[in-house]
């Protein structure tokens, strides 16, 4: 009986041990997990001291607006880190599906961007060449084109809207023929010559030249008025070149090709260029003058073309056309 006393004992002084060390282990087991939420709730890099890194780079106002700007940075650091929603155990799987909304959200973006007009790269110099041509009355706040911006459609051969303000201003009603053409030769030539004008020259002539060089200079300055990177001198010189004026003047009033020749150093085939060229930019002034209604001009600007359309400039051949 002694015996049998003492097993029992043994046996539950041994279930006695057991629980003790299974309560233990239990309480080793959540203190780590409490000691590893709190580890995981206060994880991350450590904030750098903005203060420290720029005490060198402020000094009196702007030292007290950037303290400013760093205690409001402390601050809504600190309320962050009391956000529960980042230490969510499915975190991650919410975070994929909100950073794929966001880049297909900038990806639209993008993509509406490119399809507008602001992806254009020559969008603006469209518009300040729009609100220039807006202030010179070739279109209305419609965008409508109006009858100087039908006119100046017409021309193709040279700068458009020089010839277009000649023909509102009405200037080359006042000339003759051989006047007319000589001065629109000013429009085609394109070589750097001396551009002093003659004083052989009619008058009337070397007024409209110096017209026609007040008209450019105007256009560049309202062009350079409104944003675009025009030089109003340039402008003109670039559009403008006098050098063949007394040439076609000549050539007009029908003296020979070769008395012309001498008139200039310009090559004898530029020279014909600029002669075959100025009847095409007869015939867009001459249909200038029908859209305006202007049968004077009309006339004027076919007997220029017939003054110019003779000898060997016009002749047939295989390298004149």
């Amino acid at each position: 009986m002694k015996v049998r006393g003492k097993k029992g004992d043994t046996s539950s002084q041994s279930k006695g041990t057991g629980l003790s060390q299974e309560t233990q282990l239990v309480d080793e087991a959540m203190s780590y997990l409490v000691n590893a939420e709190n580890a995981e709730m206060n994880s991350g890099l450590d904030l750098l001291d903005l203060r420290d890194c720029a005490k060198s780079m402020h000094q009196g106002n702007s030292a007290m607006e950037f303290g400013s700007a760093c205690d409001r940075l402390e601050h809504e650091i600190a309320i962050v880190r009391q956000f529960r929603s980042h230490y969510h155990p499915n975190l991650e799987r919410h975070y994929v599906t909100v950073e794929r909304k966001e880049t297909l959200r900038s990806r639209v973006e993008t993509l509406r961007h490119l399809l507008s007009n602001e992806s254009l790269q020559l969008f603006p110099d469209f518009l300040q060449r729009k609100a220039m041509l807006q202030s010179l009355g070739y279109v209305d706040e419609n965008d409508t084109v109006c009858l100087k911006g039908r006119v100046a459609c017409e021309v193709n051969t040279c700068e458009g809207l020089i010839v277009t303000e000649m023909v509102f201003e009405g200037m080359l009603n006042e000339l003759e023929p051989a006047e007319i053409v000589a001065s629109l030769s000013a429009l085609l030539f394109q070589e750097k010559t001396d551009e002093d004008l003659d004083s052989e020259l009619p008058e009337r002539l070397v007024s409209s030249c110096e017209r026609m060089k007040a008209i450019a200079i105007d256009l560049g300055q309202r062009q350079k008025d409104f944003g675009l990177p025009v030089d109003p001198l340039e402008y003109c010189s670039n559009s403008l070149k006098m050098g063949l004026v007394h040439v076609v003047y000549e050539w007009a009033t029908g003296v020979p090709f070769s008395s012309i020749c001498e008139l200039t150093d310009v090559q004898e085939g530029s020279i014909v260029r600029c002669i075959t060229r100025l009847d095409e930019l007869c015939r867009e002034v001459r249909n200038c003058a029908r859209v305006v209604g202007n049968p004077t001009l009309y006339r004027k600007m076919e007997a220029a073309s017939e003054a110019i359309k003779r000898d060997i400039v016009f002749a047939s051949s295989l390298y004149v056309s």
